[in-house]
């Protein structure tokens, strides 16, 4: 989950904590419930909130609050009971504990060292890079108007032949997801639409429309090209995701080599262990 994401999650359980100036605590100091001398915190809720299936995360956290704190406090009591039965010396709850504790110290080591690895002069450097080796190409701005037969594509070339408006029968007579939005199709280059929706485009001057319907597998396209443009950089909020993917993919690459470095591997493979676990 993204620090956004999660920043919105709290500010919401603080507000509906009522707790003044929510913002500027820290949701591990704040007490939800209190059992005995233990403590379950604002953090300890939202923990849990974030455990819980997508469709009931959606409702209103007044709602579901008191569930929550009351399973924390129930869990809490069925913990205490175990150790008390001394469950936690089982063999299999101690290797389960391992394992999970394993995972945990993995899980943090790794996004300790991928919020190393993405940096704001790393992503920086990327960024400048992607400027430095950036070739500018033609970028083409255009709309259409998607229609089922050929027969309907000439009519609407001739109802535009007429003075009638690309964007009203756009709204009106367009099959495709762009006819809401009057068959504006916005900036692409080669290579982003159909060969033969790209060829009739790229024939086209500024603020023409194709004389014929274009056929594709999609039907049939009457194309009004809007403008042509030679393509920039993109600014940075619109590529740091990708930059930051690429990092992250990157240190994950290296990091596999490196950790896996002299190391005597061997991994069984797996008609050899079903077979074992199916005897």
């Amino acid at each position: 989950m993204s620090s956004i994401k999660i920043f919105f999650i709290v500010g919401k359980l603080l507000f509906a904590f009522s707790i003044c100036n929510a913002l500027a605590e820290n949701p591990s100091k704040i007490i939800a419930a209190k059992v005995n001398d233990h403590i379950i915190t604002a953090q300890d809720v939202l923990d849990a909130l974030n455990r819980l299936p997508k469709k009931i995360r959606e409702r209103a956290l007044s709602d579901i609050y008191p569930n929550i704190v009351n399973e924390l406090i129930n869990q809490h009591l069925i913990t205490k009971q175990a150790y008390k039965d001394k469950l936690d010396l089982n063999t299999e709850v101690a290797y389960l504990l391992k394992k999970n504790k394993d995972q945990i110290i993995a899980k943090y080591w790794l996004n300790n060292f991928l919020t190393n690895q993405i940096r704001k002069e790393t992503i920086d450097k990327y960024y400048n890079n992607y400027v430095k080796n950036f070739k500018s190409s033609k970028e083409f701005n255009a709309s259409h108007i998607l229609l089922k037969s050929k027969k309907e594509a000439l009519e609407i070339i001739k109802k535009l032949k007429n003075k009638s408006k690309f964007s009203e029968l756009a709204r009106e007579y367009s099959i495709g997801p762009s006819g809401k939005n009057e068959g504006k199709l916005g900036w692409f280059q080669s290579g982003q639409m159909v060969n033969a929706f790209e060829k009739a485009t790229f024939a086209l001057k500024k603020g023409t429309i194709t004389d014929a319907p274009v056929k594709t597998k999609f039907g049939y396209h009457v194309i009004m090209l809007n403008d042509i443009r030679n393509s920039k950089p993109k600014e940075l909020n619109i590529v740091k995701q990708q930059i930051v993917d690429r990092i992250r993919k990157f240190s994950l690459s290296n990091l596999e080599k490196e950790i896996r470095k002299n190391q005597n591997i061997t991994i069984v493979d797996f008609e050899d262990v079903s077979k074992k676990v199916n005897n």
